[in-house]
């Protein structure tokens, strides 16, 4: 049998996994319900959880050399003990840029062209002819984190006619956008939005971005999407931004807490739209996640380290 192995935490087709285990036959594959002395000789792994999480800090995964995470972001995972023990992370940045994009013109179109309340009004047969509908056209949207996922997403924006303002961490220029600005600036030009769209990772950096003072400097009326990280926004300065009118329409799919607790104020709310964090999900996600994971393998194979999506452990992207 062989001593070396390598976990499966997430789905894969049959196809997926034959294809590894062809390209790794003196190692065996494990689920990760498998013995803890068993896991012990896991080298890389696909997926992760609180378990894998404490049998590592145990010093019960002393083979582990690689982590292959299942989504973009990584900051649910313990990145000091990867860092400590010298344990490389990649993530499935990429994958989720086409459904995270339309995800967020989707929700815009439910909420400017009516379809939301259209919706809501069906099973009353309430025949309500809304007239103050908005179009996309002639829009200016910002971009708050514009990396794969805002790249596609102000593709999608400038086809329907928008103006895109992009802000990453280092102010260099997106191709095909109109404007790119620092981080750092963000407050200077975040009054020209119509739209904003927060695609932040969870960083130090990004804890409360989008706090009071922020949202008191967007226009009035300003329509809030957010696809990046619960964290990286103050809830209640987003319901206050909310009830006084700043914000007329937030679309949410990630949260501080997930699931969203029962009893949070953002179900309630009817400026809201709560979606269960699925803005990324597609019929294809195994397919997209093993074109990753299979450039990933070959190269550990060959070099012992994988090569795309490196996560930069210090800086947690």
């Amino acid at each position: 049998m062989a001593s070396k192995k390598w976990l499966l935490k997430t789905g894969l087709k049959e196809q997926h996994i034959a294809a590894l285990e062809e390209l790794f036959p003196d190692y065996a594959m494990v689920m990760d319900n498998a013995e803890t002395d068993a896991l012990g000789e896991v080298e890389w792994t696909i997926g992760w959880n609180d378990k894998l999480t404490g049998l590592l800090e145990g010093g019960r995964l002393p083979s582990l050399k690689w982590v292959q995470a299942t989504s973009a972001g990584v900051n649910s995972l313990p990145l000091e003990t990867f860092a400590r023990k010298g344990i490389y992370l990649t993530n499935a940045s990429g994958i989720h840029s086409e459904p995270i994009a339309e995800y967020v013109i989707g929700v815009l179109l439910s909420h400017m062209r009516g379809l939301r309340t259209a919706i809501l009004n069906q099973p009353q047969r309430n025949w309500e002819q809304i007239t103050d509908l908005q179009e996309l056209k002639g829009k200016t949207m910002m971009i708050v984190g514009a990396g794969h996922i805002g790249n596609r997403l102000g593709e999608l924006a400038k086809a329907f006619g928008m103006k895109v303002i992009a802000v990453n961490r280092s102010g260099r220029e997106v191709a095909g956008l109109d404007v790119t600005v620092k981080m750092d600036d963000i407050g200077t030009v975040i009054d020209f939005a119509d739209i904003v769209v927060d695609i932040l990772p969870q960083t130090e950096e990004t804890y409360r971005v989008f706090n009071e003072a922020l949202f008191s400097r967007m226009k009035k009326g300003v329509l809030f999407v957010n696809v990046g990280r619960g964290a990286t926004v103050d809830t209640d300065s987003l319901i206050k931004a909310l009830d006084n009118g700043t914000v007329a329409y937030a679309a949410l799919d990630v949260f501080d807490e997930e699931p969203l607790p029962a009893d949070s104020r953002l179900w309630d709310h009817q400026k809201i739209l709560v979606t269960p964090h699925f803005s990324g999900v597609v019929e294809h996600f195994r397919d997209n996640l093993f074109e990753i994971v299979r450039e990933n393998a070959g190269s550990f194979k060959k070099y012992g380290k994988p090569s795309r999506n490196l996560i930069d452990l210090e800086k947690k992207y």
